[in-house]
């Protein structure tokens, strides 16, 4: 799993600075409207989708390591077209192969844990997203520096060095020892669709997915709410942010360490829903308190918000193992990653609401949407056959 951890670090190292700096490189450096950029990236978000899906079924039945390989290389070729985009047809053609590459890499990416890992999947995945948030932050902080110079020449080296960790990811990987067959004896997967008709794991999948809204409060509905209740305040939302990921670095491990069974990756998974609900009430109180009581109930909703996170990412990744037959992780793990997908798509729309409310109301009902569904996993663990992980 070293291997694996090099791999998922220095990926996302790359991930995090580009994501930093890809949308003012798109418009200030290759003059691209705003309009065209926000096409684009819809189309590549449906690209990604659509590769999602294929690629979980290739997974199951060619080999997750040689669809992240390929997802990989894709990727390179997409970055490799981006350093000369300046072109709407070249632009248009590197985003979606950005688009196809990040969607194979996602569908893959659990299967080939599952089967690298075996019986230590769990405890591995989660090793593995500590790496990817260090590497993220890491990612983002280089970014920030690109921004900060702002020339040209800055963000096409960005874009270079994020060519380069493709590359070197996708040497690495040639190099991962993997099972040809999953860990559970290699039984044939299902058909293309079966897993949208396994009602039980598809009720878990549209549970998480729609609790995800939580993702983009941090980075999305954090600032703005601030900028509307206390202007003056706008400055701790990064500072909220690096609460968070020295949270989840330091405990990420340790919470997956506590769930050994099913039951206890459903308890974990509605602790972290309610928990994250709960920490939203807290802006509900802010909308009428002083600055420096803000200032205290921020930095309060960081911390109680990342232990919510932490433990409903242990849960949900230790469910993903349990609940899901080994042959067909891949396509299990697509369906899960197109409707996660989805509500991120959406979450803007439903944060900015509730910011755009102005008062405690949106908070109150965001609070009880996400614990209610925190505890709609009781009814749904119930009927989980729970595979050994």
């Amino acid at each position: 799993m070293t291997l694996l951890a090099l791999i998922t670090g220095v990926n996302a190292v790359g991930n995090g600075l580009y994501a930093t700096i890809s949308a003012l490189y798109f418009t200030s450096v290759l003059g691209h409207s705003l309009s065209l950029v926000s096409a684009v990236l819809f189309a590549a978000m449906l690209a990604a989708m659509a590769a999602d899906l294929a690629g979980g079924r290739l997974a199951d039945t060619k080999g997750p390591r040689q669809v992240f390989q390929a997802g990989l290389i894709v990727s390179l070729a997409g970055m490799t077209a981006m350093l000369a985009a300046g072109e709407v047809v070249v632009f248009v053609l590197a985003g979606l192969l950005a688009g196809v590459g990040q969607g194979l890499c996602m569908s893959s990416n659990v299967a080939l844990i599952r089967r690298a890992a075996g019986a230590d999947a769990v405890m591995a995945r989660a090793t593995l997203r500590t790496f990817l948030t260090a590497g993220l932050a890491l990612g983002g902080l280089a970014g920030a520096g690109v921004l900060a110079v702002g020339a040209p020449w800055a963000y096409l080296f960005a874009v270079a060095v994020n060519l380069v960790t493709f590359l070197w990811c996708a040497l690495l990987t040639g190099g991962l020892d993997v099972p040809g067959s999953p860990a559970n004896g290699g039984r044939r997967p299902a058909g293309l669709f079966h897993v949208y008709r396994d009602r039980r794991f598809m009720t878990f999948a549209v549970v998480s997915a729609f609790i995800s809204v939580h993702n983009h409060v941090l980075p999305f509905a954090v600032p703005l709410w601030l900028a509307v209740t206390h202007p003056r305040l706008t400055w701790l939302a990064g500072i909220a942010m690096v609460v968070n990921t020295v949270l989840g670095v330091l405990l990420q491990i340790y919470a997956n360490g506590r769930v050994n069974s099913g039951r206890g990756a459903v308890l974990s998974f509605l602790a972290g829903g309610v928990t994250i609900g709960a920490s939203y009430l807290v802006f509900a109180w802010m909308a009428r308190a002083s600055l420096a009581v803000a200032v205290v109930l921020v930095l309060a909703f960081v911390v109680v918000y990342s232990l919510g996170e932490i433990l409903l990412s242990a849960g949900a990744m230790d469910l993903q193992f349990r609940v899901v037959p080994g042959e067909s992780q891949g396509q299990y793990s697509a369906a899960f990653g197109t409707l996660h997908g989805l509500a991120s798509a959406a979450a803007p729309a439903v944060l900015g609401l509730v910011v755009a409310s102005g008062g405690s109301l949106g908070w109150l009902v965001l609070a009880a949407a996400t614990g209610l569904l925190a505890a709609a996993v009781l009814v749904v663990g119930r009927k989980f056959e729970f595979q050994p992980v």
